[in-house]
């Protein structure tokens, strides 16, 4: 073998080693990339937008269900906007429904804010087959109006884990 052939064939090697070794590195940084994150514990299901695979500190919104039970419930940051709304709905004696876009009509459930040390909270529950989850797996958005006040969840990275989430929370429950 000559001394040109024995360098290019090194040179080849020392180029794919590369190549692996920088492909690890991107596989590893993905696996710490803020995305949707599914945890499935036990009889229960998470979905969560948060940077690694531990259940920690994961950003809002949040969503948990009882596996095959074929309901979800949504938390989120209750924003001021949404708080200012509920307290009209509580002055002026109406119900608290939410609406989703882009069917505005549909009164499907009641919207909840809390207070704790995590600051102002939304929660509210839906059937898992509810077409604002079909955009959410599409999507990666979910959006609702309480009154006139619009609150807008979007996030796309990761929404692989979103229809898994809804598959767990479905099965069994429409058979």
């Amino acid at each position: 073998m000559s001394l040109l052939h024995r360098i290019a064939t090194a040179t080849v090697s020392l180029a794919l080693s590369v190549c692996i070794i920088l492909a690890s590195g991107l596989a590893g940084a993905r696996a710490d990339e803020k995305r949707w994150r599914l945890f499935d514990q036990g009889n229960d299901a998470f979905l969560v937008v948060a940077e690694t695979d531990q259940l920690d500190r994961p950003a809002l919104p949040e969503f948990s269900c009882r596996k095959a039970i074929g309901f979800i419930d949504v938390y989120g940051e209750a924003k001021e906007n949404l708080r200012m709304a509920m307290a009209e709905r509580i002055r002026t004696g109406q119900a608290p429904w939410i609406q989703f876009v882009p069917d505005y009509s549909d009164k499907t459930t009641f919207v909840d804010l809390s207070f704790s040390h995590e600051g102002w909270r939304y929660k509210y529950s839906l059937i898992a087959d509810h077409e604002a989850f079909e955009r959410l797996k599409r999507e990666g958005v979910l959006e609702f109006k309480l009154g006139t006040v619009l609150v807008h969840e979007e996030f796309t990275a990761g929404l692989d884990n979103v229809s898994k989430f809804l598959d767990l929370c479905n099965k069994g429950f429409y058979k």
